[in-house]
């Protein structure tokens, strides 16, 4: 029976009071409501409001984090000044819905708590508690009592109920005087049959049951629907062959503009699968560096253009909803890099002959939000490049095998909800080894046939963003 009776025990969570000395008050009510309910400890509370990002009183966040701890109620309180004075104020919350069942004050000559409020304090918060609870204590003894009830006793003998004759009990919500008519049915509720309108009591909660069956749970900030930045770059690019003497690009630093939009269409599915395909992003990345033109011996300037763009699958996996949130992300998707330098009027190369990569990117990231404002990513991608355009045609230096790295990293800071500043650093490179062929290819001014080349791109970035 006595296990029955815990396993049956409403489950509770006393919140960590705020204010001066309200710590006293919180240990008034856990010592009153720890026999009634199970007491679901404080410290699991604050992790999973940490990790919902949900460390408010509002009621959807009260929901949210009652139902990942599994709390049937939820008790907050605090000590507050308003105006001169100052108050203890006490609220017994619904886990379903995150809406006070009951409200308990008490004015405060001094921020310290005195001993009479405090008893007082355990008293009605005891009474709260078995007002929220009617509905869950009342329904399984309900169909009891009138089973057993007595037939009406004969008229001489109905006074001894002694209801008639007693003026009606205050209402509960009210505090003053003793009340001793209302606490001793309070406190043996479970004992006593319902008498008069009490039956109707258990009637009033299921409304509040359908109102939480539609209330939807808070989007955690981990399941954002988009995530949109702006950055300017910094970059620079170096283009070397062997042998060295054939014509190579050497860039000075440029400066450029990178936008990237991931897009989060299931996000509205973070509640189901453990939020798996909440996360399942698709986006792209456009950077465009400003090429200053590139100069000739012939003493001509010639339009230089790099356009560089990279789109696909972003998944990402939350290993750890609380903070430091730890994330793995794995990309797959399709990248296209061009960069040309316009021809001299016979139609010969400036430089070294353009490129237009064309590759499929894999790879892997790791990000971590290790703190509420601050984030950390870094990421390695790989390129199977499909393509890489004039550069390994017949009239340029013909075929040759090719691969691309690139690994980035950076940092996040949150300055207000989802707007956030950026910086970061990027690190691109395309390996050729040249085939040869026979006959070989006609290269642009003659000269020796190329054996390898390294096409590389490096910078950083610093920009805003915002993420919803």
């Amino acid at each position: 029976m006595s296990g029955a009776a815990r396993a049956e025990r409403p489950k509770l969570v006393v919140v960590p009071f705020t204010g001066p000395t309200a710590q006293r008050a919180e240990a008034v009510v856990v010592r009153a409501l720890r026999r009634k309910a199970q007491v679901i400890p404080p410290q699991r509370w604050t992790a999973a409001a940490k990790k919902l990002f949900a460390t408010t009183t509002k009621s959807e966040d009260v929901a949210a984090v009652a139902e990942d701890v599994g709390a049937d109620l939820v008790v907050i309180g605090s000590v507050k000044k308003e105006g001169r004075k100052f108050q203890l104020l006490i609220s017994v919350r619904d886990g379903k819905t995150g809406r006070s069942l009951e409200r308990l004050r008490y004015p405060l000559a001094r921020p310290r708590i005195d001993d009479r409020t405090l008893s007082m304090l355990g008293e009605e918060v005891d009474r709260a508690f078995t007002a929220a609870t009617g509905e869950r204590e009342a329904a399984p003894t309900a169909p009891q009592p009138p089973a057993k009830r007595p037939p009406p006793p004969p008229p001489e003998e109905r006074p001894t109920v002694a209801t008639s004759d007693e003026p009606p009990a205050p209402p509960a919500g009210k505090r003053g005087g003793k009340k001793p008519a209302v606490r001793p049915i309070d406190e043996n509720v479970d004992e006593q049959p319902p008498l008069g309108p009490a039956t109707k009591q258990p009637a009033a909660p299921p409304p509040t049951a359908s109102v939480a069956a539609r209330a939807p749970v808070a989007r955690p900030r981990w399941a954002p629907w988009f995530d949109l930045s702006a950055s300017a770059l910094l970059a620079t690019r170096d283009f070397d062959f062997v042998p060295a003497s054939l014509p190579r690009f050497d860039g000075g630093v440029v400066g450029g503009l990178r936008v990237d939009l991931t897009l989060y269409p299931f996000a509205f599915s973070h509640a189901t699968a453990r939020g798996v395909f909440a996360t399942m992003g698709f986006g792209a990345t456009i950077d465009v560096p400003f090429w200053p033109p590139s100069g000739s011996l012939d003493g001509n300037k010639y339009d230089t253009n790099e356009l560089r763009v990279d789109a696909g699958l972003r998944w990402r996996f939350v290993l750890y909803r609380a903070i430091p949130r730890p994330e793995l992300i794995l990309y797959a998707g399709y990248g296209l890099h061009r960069f040309s330098i316009a021809k001299r009027p016979d139609g010969s190369d400036v430089g070294p002959p353009d490129v237009a990569y064309s590759q499929i990117t894999v790879g892997a990231g790791f990000r971590i939000h290790f703190a509420e404002w601050a984030r950390l990513w870094l990421s390695f991608r790989a390129g199977l490049l499909l393509d890489a355009g004039p550069v390994t045609a017949p009239e340029g230096y013909g075929p040759a095998t090719a691969y691309g790295l690139r690994p980035e990293a950076g940092l996040d800071f949150f300055v207000w909800r989802g707007l956030k500043i950026t910086a970061g650093f990027f690190f691109h490179q395309v390996s050729f080894t040249f085939l040869g062929s026979d006959p070989p290819p006609a290269k642009p001014g003659g000269g020796t046939v190329a054996a390898s080349a390294v096409d590389r791109s490096l910078g950083g970035l610093l920009g805003v963003g915002y993420e919803y």
